[in-house]
């Protein structure tokens, strides 16, 4: 069984990833299962969002662990958030992209409605980490732990020194490696930290910046390092899913 917990499809910077394409390279990868947002929501494409994610459950089915990226124009609108939420699409985590969307940084009326959505919804919180000001991972760390009831995912473990800190102090934190580099994951090996990480791929994105490479391809050579770096406790790692 693997899961991967970084999935994507819709609009992005390259063009359009349909559910179809993105569900089939996945598979021919030997993937199982995978938590996946919609990039369409960075377009604001709510209704795209909404189609995407149900073409990919007919697909599918449980197998699928939708993600509701919010954003802060979606937080400000009248019918947008509503309308996500009442697309009939069971959300199963929630993300916040403050690398994409800077307001987030700013404005922590917003931040408090996002994990008001997060508690609604008893899900967990993707959170992208990256090594900027606006968002790395030590910038959410006072955040994880004034929310013990909540679970938080720090996507891409960016700078993963700052990462390990909080997984070390924070039982209700994970990483996954989408795009993680292996100095990292060994790194991650090396304290000890295997049972907090899902293995995320971050596919279609993949194809922006390695454009010869079949996106099956990609993600076999991300599990094959998993494999290498964390050896027995792999399985444990491809196959762990918060998302439920």
């Amino acid at each position: 069984m693997i899961i991967d917990n970084h999935v994507h499809i819709g609009w992005f910077t390259d063009g359009y990833h349909t559910p179809r394409e993105v569900w089939d390279s996945a598979m021919a990868a030997g993937i199982d299962g995978m938590a996946v947002s919609s990039t369409s929501t960075c377009a604001e494409r709510y209704k795209d969002v909404v189609r995407e994610m149900r073409e990919l459950i007919r697909l599918g089915g449980e197998r699928v662990h939708p993600i509701l990226w919010l954003t802060p124009k979606m937080m400000k609108c009248r019918y947008a958030l509503p309308y996500m939420l009442h697309s009939k699409i069971k959300w199963q985590g929630i993300k916040m992209h403050w690398e994409a969307h800077k307001e987030w940084a700013s404005n922590r009326k917003l931040v408090r409605q996002g994990l008001e959505v997060a508690e609604q919804l008893q899900v967990p919180i993707l959170l992208h980490t990256g090594n900027f000001d606006c968002c790395h991972a030590g910038l959410f760390r006072n955040l994880i732990i004034s929310h013990p009831e909540l679970s938080f995912v720090l996507a891409h473990g960016r700078p993963i020194a700052e990462t390990i800190e909080i997984l070390k102090y924070c039982n209700n934190v994970w990483v996954d490696t989408a795009f993680m580099p292996e100095d990292s994951l060994m790194l991650l090996a090396e304290n000890y930290l295997s049972e907090k990480i899902l293995f995320g791929s971050d596919i279609p994105i993949n194809k922006v910046f390695y454009h010869d490479v079949a996106t099956s391809t990609f993600i076999q050579s991300s599990i094959n390092m998993i494999k290498k770096v964390f050896g027995n406790e792999s399985s444990e790692i491809l196959s762990r899913c918060i998302y439920v």
